[in-house]
């Protein structure tokens, strides 16, 4: 048991994106800690509801392309290295510890990002809800702001 805690620790303590090679990946597309975590979150929320769909990963490669303007072979890359990252996650905290430097307006952002990805599918599944709210509380998202951005992302 002893020995399954120290190399659960190491294993976090040898960062969360992994070997340096992996690392290569993001960083070379230009990409900064912060942004890569929120990538990493973003499909953090696409596996929540059990079912992350085609069209949630395309949102996501999307943003990619659209807010990093990256190319889509390279935007296919970093998502592919997300995924695993986002696959292997156990808890929010370890990725959203790196988003707390963003600011206000940009943490709201986000959060509007996050609850397009959840609308995605047409509903909101209950846990992806709950993971929005845990990331609201995190980030020190109002609970006002966390509404306004859930009903702002609603469909009609």
């Amino acid at each position: 048991m002893f020995n399954f805690l120290k190399n659960l620790l190491e294993k976090a303590s040898e960062g969360l994106a992994g070997s340096a090679g992996q690392q290569a990946v993001w960083q070379n597309a230009g990409l900064s800690e912060t942004q890569f975590m929120a990538v990493v979150l973003l499909l953090q929320l696409s596996h929540a509801d059990f079912d992350s769909t085609e069209q949630e990963q395309q949102l996501v490669l999307g943003y990619l392309q659209r807010e990093y303007q990256l190319a889509p072979d390279i935007a296919q890359q970093v998502l592919a290295q997300a995924n695993q990252l986002a696959a292997d996650a156990t808890c929010l905290h370890a990725y959203t510890s790196k988003l707390k430097v963003l600011s206000e307006t940009e943490r709201l952002v986000l959060l509007n990002q996050l609850w397009q990805l959840a609308w995605a599918d047409g509903s909101v599944d209950p846990n992806e809800e709950m993971m929005l709210r845990k990331v609201a509380d995190l980030l020190f998202i109002r609970h006002s702001d966390f509404i306004k951005a859930k009903l702002a992302n609603q469909p009609a």
